[in-house]
Parts: structure tokens; C-alpha cells; sequence
């Protein structure tokens, strides 16, 4: 066992250079003790809790941005070397400027020296800067819609720099792009991108770090020095169900557990399961937020009742709700919508498309839901 009042005393006794040989001498004949390792930090170095990790903290440059779009936003995040990343930031910007959302997917002028690779989980694609070593690239990721200041706190706190306000970031609309203006936003169609441009420091690998909040996935990712999660991963639970006739397969991956395409006198629309952390996803909150997606007013809990239905999923309580935006929008929207909660997390079933299209899938969608069950 190792006893600090044991190496004071051997430190006191024989200088450093003698000690170490003894230490790697097996003591006695009989059979060797097996051998720990021990790393002892630096005396007088004060890394605080988001730098105390294995790895040394380098000199870091972040460029993100936040696209929001119709049911979830789009993160587009390049994070390397400060001279690195400072080379590619009026790349970055007219790339971002270019973007505009197709059939609530992304579209770009890709600039001429980057090249696309297809995603994989939960990317939808990287994008990689040519004849850069280290590699720099970016990762474009989709995720269900968070606060803002949150995701730029978040980023803020992975390079060691303090949380802002609310206010900070409301100021920082309208500020020109610049590489050492820490936020601003930019116009891509009629979309207003969110942008940070951060200088900082970062210990791990930057690519490795989720683009949510911490919590938003089941099982969260602790903060930077904080303690484990103490909840098991949303991978962790199996979902089982009975596909509906004439629903196709649609992008599953990450933290799509599985998603249809469903199609019917040339419409179409799209079926989610996504699972969020119990935690941070409150019943009112997401059904209001599915409410302004088509359109609707916010509704308050004595009005929920009469706006949902309760369905069975095996021996669990899904919430239900039919959602059909105002007349006069062409195609009108629509969302039937579920939430099923189990154990620490939250499971959103979801179809989104045309109104004439969910009436007529309304039937299958109930059935789909009623049909999940977990292991």
C-alpha cells in the first residue's frame, strides 16, 4: 500500500538520485508485490478543474456556429490550432453565408480547398481543410433545439474562457464578422446564424466533444472536471416496435434510434424516436416547442389535458398530441407528436409533414407508437 508519512521519511534519508533504485528493488525472495503507478503533479501548478486532466493544455482557436432550423439546429464547429483555424476564418464565413436549408437538410458551396466526406453517428458530414497537418476539419452535426447561450457557454468553457450573459450575446447581433470578436451573428437566406470565434486553451481532443449541452443526451456528458455521469447511456436501452405498412427506412444514427420516410399521393413527411436526457426534457416545454414549430400558441398546463391524449406503449404512458398549423400556409404543417418517459431518459416519437399526410397516417402513427416497447 502506498503511505505518504512512509516516502517522507525515505525522502529525508537518502537523496533523490539513491531513492529511485531502491524503490525498483523487489523486496524479500518470495514473490515480487506488484507494482503501482503513481503520477504526482507538478508542485505550483494551478490548472483548476477545466484544465485538470492528463493532457497538457494547448493553445486553442474554436470557430462555431449554430443554424437553426425547422425542428432542430444545425452545429458547425472547426477547432485546432490557433494560426491554423486564423487562416480559415474568411473561409469559414463565406462558407457560412452560403448555407441555406433544402427539405430541412443543409446545403453549401463547399470553398475550393476543403473537400466532404460523408458522416457517420451523429454527423451528418466533415469537411476537411486540404494540405493541413495536423488535420483541421469540421464536423456539421443536427440536434434537437437548445438555448443558445447555452451551446456558446459550453464552447466557451471547453477553451477555458468565462460563461457570458444573455446580454453579452444580444449585443453581439449586428457586430461585423472578425476573428477576434468572440460572437456576432450572420444572415444565410432567412436564417440567422449564431457565430463564436474563440481564443483559448484546450487539454483533449477537440473533435471528441459532443456538440450539446451537457444532460441533452441520455446519460449526459459531465462538465469539464465534474463528476461521472451517473446514469447509463441512452444506447444502453434496447427500443423494440412493428414498422407500419409502406413506411420506408429514413437517416437513423446517433442520437436517431430510428426514423422513416413515409409517403402518400406526392407528399411526404418523417418519422423520429430520439431519446434526451429525463432531466432537462419537461412535457410542457417540448410541447410547446413542437406547438410554435407549426405555428400554434403556447398552451399552459390546466389547458394540457384537453390538448393531449394518453396512449399505452406496453406498460408505459406515452403523451400524445395532433398538431395542425393554421390554414393558409401551403403545404399547412402538421406534427403528431409523442413523449414516452422511462427511467432517466425521454423518448420523442415524432412525425412531421404536411397536414393532409398526417391525417391520413394518423392511424399508423398511434399503432407505431403503442407498439414500442424497451429491454
Amino acid at each position: 500500500m502506498y503511505r505518504p508519512e512512509r516516502q517522507t521519511l525515505l525522502m529525508k534519508s537518502f537523496p533523490l538520485l539513491l531513492l529511485m533504485p531502491l524503490l525498483l528493488l523487489p523486496i524479500g525472495c518470495g514473490k515480487q508485490d506488484e507494482i503501482h503507478t503513481y503520477e504526482v503533479p507538478k508542485e505550483g501548478a494551478d490548472l483548476g478543474p477545466a484544465q485538470a486532466t492528463s493532457a497538457e493544455a494547448k493553445p486553442t482557436r474554436m470557430l462555431a456556429a449554430i443554424l437553426p432550423g425547422d425542428g432542430q439546429n444545425w452545429f458547425f464547429k472547426m477547432t485546432g490550432a490557433p494560426e491554423q483555424v486564423a487562416a480559415q476564418f474568411e473561409t469559414f464565413i463565406e462558407f457560412l453565408k452560403s448555407v441555406t436549408l433544402k427539405a430541412g437538410q443543409p446545403e453549401w458551396k463547399l470553398p475550393a480547398d476543403w473537400t466532404q466526406t460523408p458522416g457517420s453517428s451523429m454527423r451528418f458530414a466533415t469537411l476537411k481543410v486540404k494540405d493541413t497537418d495536423p488535420p483541421l476539419e469540421m464536423s456539421v452535426i443536427p440536434l434537437p433545439p437548445s438555448g443558445t447561450l447555452e451551446n456558446v457557454n459550453r464552447w466557451r468553457d471547453q477553451v477555458g474562457l468565462a460563461p457570458i450573459t444573455e446580454k453579452d450575446l444580444t449585443a453581439a447581433e449586428g457586430v461585423s464578422p472578425s476573428l477576434d470578436q468572440e460572437q456576432f451573428t450572420l444572415k444565410a437566406g432567412d436564417k440567422t446564424i449564431t457565430v463564436v470565434s474563440l481564443d483559448g486553451k484546450m487539454a483533449d481532443n477537440p473533435m471528441s466533444r459532443a456538440p450539446f449541452a451537457s444532460g441533452m443526451m441520455g446519460g449526459g456528458m459531465p462538465a469539464p472536471g465534474g463528476p461521472a455521469a451517473s446514469t447509463p447511456p441512452a444506447a444502453a436501452a434496447q427500443i423494440k416496435y412493428e414498422t407500419p405498412s409502406g413506411w420506408k427506412p429514413g437517416r437513423s444514427g446517433g442520437m436517431r434510434k430510428a426514423a422513416f420516410n413515409v409517403s402518400a399521393d406526392g407528399e411526404t413527411g418523417e418519422v423520429t424516436v430520439i431519446d434526451l436526457a429525463k432531466d432537462s426534457s419537461p412535457l410542457l416545454p417540448n410541447i410547446n416547442r413542437w406547438r410554435d414549430q407549426v405555428k400554434l400558441k403556447a398552451i399552459t398546463d390546466a389547458d394540457l389535458s384537453g390538448n393531449s391524449e394518453q396512449l399505452k406503449a406496453g406498460d408505459l404512458e406515452a403523451t400524445y398530441v395532433k398538431l395542425i398549423g393554421p390554414e393558409g400556409e401551403t403545404p399547412r404543417p402538421a406534427i403528431l407528436g409523442a413523449i414516452i418517459y422511462r427511467d432517466n431518459l425521454a423518448w420523442f416519437v415524432k412525425f412531421t409533414g404536411p397536414a393532409r399526410l398526417a391525417e391520413k397516417e394518423e392511424a399508423n402513427f398511434k399503432e407505431f407508437v403503442k407498439s414500442i416497447r424497451f429491454e
